[in-house]
């Protein structure tokens, strides 16, 4: 257990929960966690099944009086966003998280802190081993790949389980969560090749950094400044100047972030270098204006580029540019039944340059299906206009929220009992492997649960000691009290 974390309550939760952050698991990567608790479940003689990629599916028997309870499914994911600032040395694929605490605030060292959904499982695994929690008979489920388009849930057995009333340990928000967005990833490739610059051509690098980002689904409605789109404005604004080319352009690495910073390679010729930084210098007041609500530490630099004299066509260049430009990105419509609630949105998430041309993703979120598929047709519209490649990496279907929700009402009942105060109920933006249960369990009752995370996906991610002591009695009162449901 790390130091900073020693003598603090529940005590076992936060031990688990140090282990876990010393196995690298980001997506794709999940093996070792899942065998460490594949373990973990056996040593203690629980019944335990991985399958090919790594879900686990844990049974538990009730305790004694609860035998004749309905079953019920604790879920999490095994993964973790890995988003770092650029100064930071870390690498998730061998490095363990390194965890501060700062008072009541537990938080990594310029990196994502992974509590997403690691106090989740740490839930889950103290429920697995402990030996004075009431609960019906459990069926954990503790899946891969969540973060990086639910490859876990969807290669699911759900022939496996036989509850219908499931407790998903992910929430982020303050509360619990009744209802979810469906989410999909698409994918543009720009097959191009980078030519060879003459002597007259400047290189330099334009870089955007000093924006926060955050959680492409619970953050978008902040309206942040996602770093490719801005990029891409400023390009396109310096070429209405001077012929300006693309070199490269590289920015974010997970579609469910908010993109925080950019790199642009570009070159022009030398004649235009007064032009250009009097034109950056436009842009850095007019981000300081746009921005200084939501992101009021922007800056715009712009550096010499020390790769080799090449750089895409000016047909290339706008290609990428007409791209960038009419894509979704950004709140598109809000909901017009919930207050305040995104209904449908798109996160132009990643932008890479390969040896074969510029790779973008962007993450899609709807409640409503046909929306999501009205934005993902747009998306092969683009792509067909701009001569691209469009493929759909991932989709995932939406969480319909329920009125009649049993588990929510006894949730809430507990809550106001213990606190005093109303519980929060909350229908999100964000998605979550919820909807793969609504689609595969036909009379699922579902609650979205767990500790109010701050900062989900950016290296600013923390969770207060407070919030996980609250969201572990709230747990253990609810299994405690399934008898009332």
């Amino acid at each position: 257990m790390v130091k900073c974390l020693e003598g603090i309550e529940p005590r076992r939760v936060l031990e688990i929960f140090s282990d876990l952050c010393s196995i690298p698991h980001g997506s794709k990567n999940e093996k070792a966690i899942s065998d460490h608790i594949r373990d973990f479940c056996v040593e203690r003689g629980l019944k335990t099944y991985q399958d090919e990629v790594n879900n686990l599916i844990i049974k538990k028997p009730a305790t004694p009086g609860y035998e004749k309870l309905p079953v019920v499914i604790l879920q999490a994911h095994l993964d973790m966003v890995c988003e770092k600032n650029a100064s930071s040395p870390h690498d998730f694929s061998r490095d363990p998280i390194r965890v501060m605490r700062d008072g009541d605030r537990i938080y990594a060292d310029g990196t994502t802190l992974g509590a997403d959904d690691a106090t989740g499982v740490a839930f889950a695994m103290c429920v697995l081993e402990s030996k004075d929690i009431p609960h019906p008979a459990l069926e954990v489920v503790l899946t891969v790949d969540e973060e990086a388009g639910m490859g876990g849930i969807k290669a699911l057995d759900f022939n496996r389980l036989s509850g219908h009333i499931i407790i998903n340990l992910d929430c982020s928000d303050e509360g619990i969560v009744v209802g979810c967005s469906g989410v999909a990833e698409a994918q543009i490739t720009l097959p191009m090749k980078s030519q060879p610059l003459n002597e007259a051509w400047t290189r330099k690098v334009i870089k955007i950094r000093g924006l926060k980002g955050g959680h492409s689904g619970l953050d978008i409605a902040k309206e942040r400044g996602n770093a490719n789109l801005l990029m891409a404005r400023i390009i396109a604004d310096l070429k209405k100047t001077c012929d300006v080319r693309i070199c490269g352009f590289d920015g974010g690495e997970h579609t469910n972030a908010i993109v925080r910073e950019c790199d642009a390679a570009i070159a022009f010729e030398e004649c235009w270098s007064e032009d250009m930084a009097q034109k950056l210098d436009e842009w850095r007041i007019a981000l300081r204006k746009e921005l200084k609500a939501s992101d009021p530490g922007v800056s715009l630099i712009l550096e010499d580029n020390p790769l080799p004299a090449k750089a895409f066509s000016n047909a290339d260049t706008e290609r990428i540019l007409d791209t960038l430009l009419l894509l979704s990105s950004g709140v598109v419509t809000m909901s017009m039944e919930v207050s305040g609630l995104p209904e449908t949105s798109g996160n132009i998430g990643s932008v890479t340059t390969t040896d074969q041309g510029i790779v973008v993703k962007v993450l899609y979120r709807s409640g409503l299906d046909s929306k999501k598929r009205f934005l993902l047709d747009r998306c092969a519209r683009v792509a067909r206009l701009v001569g691209g490649k469009y493929s759909i990496n991932s989709n995932s279907p939406e969480w319909e929220y329920k009125a009649d929700s049993r588990l929510a009402s006894l949730i809430k009942r507990l809550f106001t009992a213990t606190y005093g105060v109303e519980l929060v109920v909350e229908v999100s933006h964000g998605g979550n492997e919820c909807g793969m249960f609504f689609r595969n369990i036909s009379d699922a009752d579902i609650v979205c649960t767990g500790t109010r995370i701050i900062g989900a996906h950016t290296p600013e991610e923390s969770v207060d000691v407070s919030a996980i002591q609250k969201e572990w009695n709230m747990l253990c009162l609810t299994l405690e009290h399934m008898k009332e449901y």
